[in-house]
C-alpha cells in the first residue's frame, strides 16, 4: 500500500514540523509548506493526498490559496483541511474546505481527521 502524502502549510515552522512528526509517527509521509507562495508550486509538484493548510498564512488568508487550487484540474480532488485558532468553521467550508480544525488540537483529532480523507 502506497505511504499517504501530506503537504503541512503554516508560516510557523514549528508548527509544521510538529504537525509533520505527529503524522510521521502515524504513518504519513509530508511536505511542508511555509511560504504562501509556494504552495500552488509545491502541491503541483508532490502530488499530496490531502492538503493542511493553516487560515492565516502571512498577510494571506489560506481561502485565496483554496480558491486558487480547487480551480486547477490537478488539484480539484485534493482535499484540504483549514486550521486556525480562531474558529473559522464556516468560512473555511463555504470557501470549498473540506474539513476545520481549531487550534489548538488533540493529536489524536488530527490524525482521525487526516484518515477521514485519505
Amino acid at each position: 500500500m502506497k505511504t499517504k502524502k501530506i503537504l503541512v502549510v503554516d508560516d510557523e515552522p514549528l508548527t509544521c514540523d510538529l504537525i509533520s512528526k505527529i503524522l510521521g509517527i502515524n504513518g504519513f509521509a509530508t511536505a511542508i509548506v511555509t511560504n504562501h507562495k509556494k504552495v500552488l508550486e509545491t502541491a503541483k509538484n508532490e502530488k499530496p493526498d490531502l492538503i493542511l493548510m493553516d487560515y492565516h498564512l502571512g498577510a494571506t488568508h489560506s481561502l485565496e490559496i483554496l480558491q486558487l487550487l480547487k480551480a486547477q484540474t490537478w488539484a480539484r480532488d485534493i482535499p484540504v483541511i483549514i486550521t486556525s485558532g480562531i474558529d473559522r468553521n464556516s468560512v473555511a467550508l463555504d470557501a470549498g474546505a473540506d474539513a476545520f480544525l481549531l487550534k489548538p488540537f488533540d493529536w489524536t483529532e488530527l490524525v482521525a481527521a487526516v484518515n477521514n480523507f485519505v
